[in-house]
């Protein structure tokens, strides 16, 4: 992997507002949200680190103070990934981005990502000639990527990263419990409300949030009886719910494997 380097020597962005939104600039009414903590109005350096000219990560230097240690960066809404449609992160001064016309928005984007054909960043001002947003290729393509704050000893922000997860494998769990109807009460399985609702001969297995990747079934013999990816997902309240109408009823003894996601880890 190439160490975070600059686009230009000259490469930094302005943050007059000293408030930072990150967000996919082709869908901006669809995913702008502010980033919970402000930064010093000031001018910083913008790096890019990539691997096999795959964008790896992009880093805002707030102080030359190394991180000691890391922490998620919260946007106003609560969240802590930045959602990508269009293949594409910026990073922008949220004074500027208020003031700049929907139309201009798109034009820029038009602009840029013809640009990241050829390169892996892309800045330019939003609404004059200060330089005020930077747009990176986001990875391997379209999800959600985490964003951080690196912080130095002393608690003051050194860097704002944007981690696109290319040199990452997931940390997952896969737990088994009895496939039956109610609240499946499992200590580890507790915090994503899983339960099993039989109706009719169909069953509606139902969890909160979207940390569960994978649910199946399994006979007692350890054959495949339903793999929920396969079925569709109704989703309200915060609540996932998959719909199963098998053609027999599950033999006593069938298992529910739940696969977790836990987070992940560099490699």
């Amino acid at each position: 992997m190439q160490h975070p380097k600059p686009f230009c020597p000259t490469c930094k962005l302005t943050c007059a507002s000293g408030v930072l939104t990150v967000l996919d600039l082709g869908s901006v009414d669809a995913h702008f949200v502010p980033l919970a903590r402000r930064i010093l109005p000031g001018t910083y350096a913008v790096e890019v680190a990539a691997a096999a000219d795959v964008t790896v990560a992009l880093r805002l230097l707030l102080s030359e103070a190394p991180a000691v240690s890391w922490h998620p960066a919260e946007f106003t809404d609560g969240t802590h990934g930045v959602g990508v449609d269009a293949g594409n992160v910026a990073l922008l001064d949220v004074g500027s981005l208020v003031e700049c016309q929907a139309q201009r928005i798109e034009a820029m984007f038009q602009e840029h990502m013809e640009r990241l054909m050829e390169t892996p960043g892309t800045m330019f001002g939003l609404t004059g000639e200060v330089v005020d947003a930077v747009m990176v290729s986001s990875g391997y393509g379209d999800g959600t990527y985490p964003c951080y704050w690196g912080l130095a000893a002393d608690g003051s922000l050194t860097s704002l990263v944007v981690d696109f997860r290319v040199l990452a494998e997931n940390i997952l769990r896969t737990s088994r419990v009895p496939f039956q109807p109610g609240p499946v009460s499992t200590p580890e399985l507790a915090a994503h409300e899983l339960q099993i609702t039989a109706n009719d001969g169909a069953f509606v297995v139902s969890s909160r949030g979207e940390d569960l990747t994978g649910l199946r079934v399994l006979a007692p013999d350890g054959a495949l009886l339903l793999d929920a990816d396969y079925l569709g997902t109704f989703i309200t309240g915060g609540i996932s719910s998959k719909t199963w109408n098998p053609d027999a009823l599950p033999p006593p003894g069938s298992v529910l494997e739940v696969t977790e996601y836990l987070g992940y880890r560099h490699i």
